[in-house]
């Protein structure tokens, strides 16, 4: 009878520390990095890369890296262009009106891991994210200087290369740190290298968009009388053209993200960072109708439509929201991802700062609004809202999307209700017809959101410029040089 209790006994302590091993398992802290590198790749599209199934060998080294970390397929960004996406960002808050500056009242991503004792550095390439902007706030090194700004990705590669080795010869212990770079390459123009302009014939979404093409042929015909444009084939061959340069940009790019990989293996360095990749947004290449406002504007400046067809259709990146442009890629990799998942949860640049401060498990600030992505977590948001250029959009989780605009696009005078698109992109992924007008109830329904967000996003922001940040915009093209 004793010898039959005590293997009870003795099998309840075993069941008891067996238990206690297995919930001590399933609290493990987290692996976490030392180190964060964020890649900013200014004007990249998630759909010209490898990793979210474009067919041509654009990506290879973005591709590697995503394949030992977590992929986010459905990632938007803040805005449509450079400076309020960058601000959103970097400071973890909407950007609701035409805002110049980093709020002043606003801590930043670099000013909170300097605060924590990292080494921050910033290489920007982009010129307009100079000139007293506040993006240098918090960081030991900002780089902006004739060495980065406007430099090809592999210039800018070697610059990051330079000051990590430099880092490492320092002696004494190196500090963890925080590197920021923002790579141009796929900014217009699109000129890349000859060993990158590799891309030739028709683009892979040709048999999509011809039949766009030739159905606006009429319309290029009928509003410019007094100027020959291009022929339909020459306006489709520069379209194709220019595509295929963009391309040869992304490629660019990767080679250099390959050489500030490589930096950091060689240093032993790579298995200790958290290395991001993203863009401020993406780019169109003539997808889409632009708004008669662009249209008129080209007339009225050159008399006609030159380049025929092709100036109807969206080329860069101002007001517009549709997918080529707002969705932006997503890839995290380093301790604490997953390697080789992909998520389709609805997830911004917004989740960046609160994905950071997490994995290096810091105190997150309360004024984020983003959720953390570290760990490969999903999102739990239902919908994701973005302004810029007067222009606002939100998109559901369902696959619902508005974009609202200003009157003045559609040359309509006074006040009045907003023109809108709207898109289920559920049953029309490549957003071919709106359907805003099938659709009042929903239409009222996104418009009080995107208020109601602007009414709770409000703060004083900055709108003025001062003449060098005006010409840094001029010299990029987002106003005209006169």
């Amino acid at each position: 009878m004793t010898d039959r209790r005590s293997k009870r006994a003795r099998g309840g302590i075993c069941s008891t520390l067996l238990l206690l091993a297995l919930f001590a398992g399933c609290s493990k802290e987290p692996e976490r990095p030392t180190n964060v590198l964020l890649l900013v790749v200014d004007t990249l599209r998630a759909d010209r890369l490898g990793c979210y199934g474009y067919p041509r060998p654009t990506s290879p080294n973005i591709d590697a890296l995503a394949a030992r970390g977590t992929l986010y397929e459905n990632n938007y960004s803040q805005a449509s262009w450079t400076i309020p996406s960058m601000i959103s960002m970097l400071t973890g808050v909407s950007v609701t009106d035409e805002e110049h500056t980093v709020p002043a009242s606003i801590g930043t991503l670099a000013e909170a891991l300097r605060e924590r004792g990292m080494e921050t550095a910033a290489f920007p390439a982009n010129d307009v994210l100079g000139h007293g902007r506040g993006f240098e706030r918090g960081f030991d090194v900002w780089d902006f200087s004739a060495y980065t700004i406007n430099a090809e990705g592999t210039d800018l590669a070697h610059r990051f290369s330079q000051w990590h080795m430099g880092r490492q010869s320092a002696g004494g212990k190196p500090r963890p740190w925080f590197a920021w770079m923002q790579f141009l390459d796929p900014h217009m123009p699109y000129s890349p290298k000859p060993e990158f302009d590799i891309f030739s014939g028709p683009r892979p979404d040709h048999e999509l968009l011809e039949p766009r093409w030739r159905a606006a042929q009429a319309e290029a015909t009928e509003r410019s009388p007094k100027v020959a444009g291009l022929s339909l084939e020459d306006a489709m061959a520069r379209m194709t053209r220019m595509s295929n340069l963009y391309d040869g940009e992304v490629r660019a790019v990767d080679s250099a993200i390959g050489v500030v990989l490589e930096t950091l293996r060689a240093a032993g360095d790579l298995e200790r960072t958290l290395v991001i990749v993203v863009s401020d947004h993406g780019e169109m290449l003539f997808e889409h109708h632009v708004e008669p406002y662009f249209v008129k504007s080209r007339i009225d400046k050159t008399g006609g439509l030159p380049e025929g067809v092709s100036e109807l259709f969206g080329n860069g990146h101002r007001s517009w929201f549709y997918e080529n442009l707002w969705n932006t890629p997503m890839v995290l990799a380093g301790p604490g991802m997953p390697q080789g998942k992909r998520i389709d949860s609805l997830c911004a640049n917004l989740d960046l700062f609160p994905t950071i401060v997490d994995a290096l498990d810091i105190k997150r600030p309360p004024w984020l609004e983003g959720e953390s992505l570290f760990g490969g977590r999903e999102t739990r948001r239902e919908r994701l809202l973005a302004h810029a250029y007067y222009t606002d959009a939100v998109r559901e989780k369902s696959g619902l999307k508005m974009i609202q605009h200003p009157r003045n696009m559609f040359l309509l005078e006074g006040s009045g209700e907003l023109p809108v698109d709207f898109y289920d992109l559920a049953r029309d992924p490549h957003e071919e017809a709106s359907t805003a007008a099938d659709q009042p109830e929903q239409v009222a329904r996104l418009r009080a959101e995107i208020q109601a967000w602007i009414e709770r996003s409000k703060r004083d922001a900055v709108t003025t410029m001062t003449p060098a940040q005006l010409d840094s915009l001029r010299q990029n093209g987002y106003i005209d040089a006169k």
